[in-house]
């Protein structure tokens, strides 16, 4: 972390803000500690995502912390999927402190029948866009993500091992998801 004042940063703007794109934190300091720090975009959007994924355990709770030390035997994971599911249906409006919406049933049913219906769960998450996202990690390193909505389609989005991406869209029915999975593991 790098300590500038305000009359420098303003001096070497450049310089200053190379170091904060570079990845190192530049603090300046002001009067009543109304400090500012200059940081690169990068960093800011893992400190967010990190805040984001912070907020989603706090707010979903972890269904293997609550069996922690219970006698009976660790959920499947299709288990432990729709009872996540369950707490994401409880979630209330605003439940990421950024006002997203509570996830409507209709859609809380249809993702558990896509669930039920595949051969490979997935890690599950609630996003502020009133979507669910199924995330699937294969052997080759390959990540598939496929955001459920009401729609009758949905959005899969793909990041190959060698780092190239590419998005399409799939029909958003049990059968046809659990094709594309398939598809996916090879």
């Amino acid at each position: 972390m790098v300590v500038a004042k305000q009359m420098d940063v303003r001096a070497n703007i450049k310089k200053y803000f190379d170091i904060a794109y570079n990845g190192e934190p530049v603090v300046v300091p002001r009067k009543d500690n109304k400090n500012v720090m200059i940081i690169s975009e990068e960093l800011y959007r893992k400190l967010t995502a990190r805040n984001r994924l912070s907020a989603y355990a706090s707010k979903l709770g972890q269904v293997m912390e609550e069996n922690a030390g219970k006698e009976e035997k660790v959920p499947d994971v299709l288990t432990f999927n729709l009872e996540k599911l369950e707490k994401i249906a409880n979630l209330p409006d605003g439940w990421n402190g950024n006002g997203a919406p509570a996830f409507p049933e209709e859609l809380i049913e249809k993702v558990r029948n896509i669930l039920n219906a595949l051969d490979i769960q997935p890690e599950i998450f609630p996003t502020a866009l009133s979507t669910i996202q199924l995330e699937f990690d294969n052997s080759r390193r390959d990540h598939m993500e496929i955001e459920i909505g009401l729609q009758d389609r949905a959005e899969a989005f793909f990041t190959i091992y060698d780092g190239t991406e590419k998005t399409e869209e799939i029909d958003a029915d049990p059968a046809s998801i659990n094709e594309s999975v398939r598809a996916f593991y090879g």
